[in-house]
C-alpha cells in the first residue's frame, strides 16, 4: 500500500443516464461490466478497467432518492465527483490522514458494496482532494 496505506482504485462517474457514458469509455477500449443495482446506495453501477488507463466506475441514479442526486441535476452530462482507494485497514488510514491534517469528515458510514463483491465502502471528505472514497 502508498501512503496512508491506500491504494488508487478507480474514479466514479455520476451520470443522470449510463449511455453515453458507455459508449465514450468503451471507444476508448475500456471493458464494461454488467450494470449492478446496490440497494444500499439505490444507484446502478458498471465497472470499466482498461489495460493502461485508471478504472471508472459509472454511477447513475436507482429509483427515488439516492446519494448522486446532486451531481446529476447541476451536472446533467456528467461529473468525476470521487476517487476511490483501497486499504487493508480502513481505521489506520483514516488515523493517518487525520494525523496529516487532512480531516478526513465521514460522509458515508462502511456498506456492503453490490460492484465489489460485498466488500465495505466508505465515503469522507477530505481536505485538500474532495470526496473519496474506501474499500476495504
Amino acid at each position: 500500500m502508498a501512503g496512508f496505506g491506500l491504494k488508487f482504485h478507480h474514479l466514479g462517474l455520476a451520470v443522470p443516464r449510463a449511455d453515453e457514458a458507455v459508449t465514450f469509455l468503451s471507444g476508448l477500449g475500456y471493458t464494461i461490466s454488467e450494470r449492478i443495482f446496490d440497494p444500499e446506495q439505490n444507484v446502478n453501477l458498471m465497472l470499466c478497467q482498461h489495460p493502461h488507463m485508471p478504472a471508472v466506475e459509472i454511477i447513475c441514479p436507482g429509483n427515488g432518492p439516492g446519494p448522486i442526486d446532486k451531481y446529476v441535476a447541476r451536472r446533467a452530462s456528467g461529473i468525476v465527483y470521487h476517487v476511490c482507494f483501497e486499504t487493508t485497514d480502513r481505521l489506520a488510514s483514516l488515523a493517518a490522514l487525520a494525523a496529516a491534517k487532512l480531516n478526513p469528515i465521514c460522509v458515508s458510514e462502511p456498506l456492503p458494496a453490490a460492484l465489489f463483491a460485498g466488500r465495505a465502502v466508505s465515503f469522507y471528505a477530505v481536505v485538500g482532494m474532495g470526496l473519496i472514497e474506501i474499500l476495504e
